[in-house]
């Protein structure tokens, strides 16, 4: 079975999965480093996209774990990764 991106930064990277989960053409994220620093990163899985929010609120943590995924994806606090890249 392959390794995702998530497995191979916790295993190198000291970052440790908190969730994951998909839902229709979104799937979510969260990392957290070993400073104490969460990254969530949506995916859109129809067709390319990913982008990210910085420390989550816990409001934005609950909405990762059984809210509607497109509230985040569509957030002002979301950083689209072409633009960083």
């Amino acid at each position: 079975m392959p390794m995702t991106l998530f497995e191979l930064l916790a295993e190198v990277a000291s970052v440790e999965l908190l969730l994951r989960r998909e839902e229709g053409t979104l799937a979510v994220a969260v990392i957290a480093t070993s400073a104490g620093r969460r990254v969530l990163v949506l995916e859109r899985t129809y067709r390319e996209g990913i982008t990210v929010l910085l420390d989550p609120t816990d409001e934005e943590m609950e909405t990762a774990r059984s809210g509607d995924l497109w509230k985040l994806w569509n957030s002002d606090r979301s950083t689209d990764l072409s633009s960083v890249i």
